[in-house]
């Protein structure tokens, strides 16, 4: 009878784990743009505009945050999306 709880009691851990909302599934690209409607344009990824909350993308793998990098000489903002 305790064998059977503590199986029971693993199955439903190891499916809350997997079930969180900091997992990601890849991340959308979105172009910085100036008032004036141009691109941000850069050498490196710490030429791009960010706040204070955004980071530099240090990576090409998706992040759990958003991040800035330069891509092909325009600024890019990765905005994360969770697998749903």
């Amino acid at each position: 009878m305790q064998r059977a709880l503590v199986a029971v009691v693993a199955v439903a851990a190891a499916a809350l784990l997997g079930c969180n909302d900091l997992e990601n599934c890849g991340s959308t690209p979105v172009d910085i743009t100036r008032t004036d409607g141009g691109l941000y344009r850069c050498v490196t990824s710490e030429d791009c505009p960010r706040t204070s909350r955004v980071s530099v993308c240090v990576t090409d793998v998706s992040s759990e945050r958003e991040c800035v990098r330069c891509d092909e000489t325009r600024c890019v903002r990765l905005i994360p999306e969770s697998c749903q």
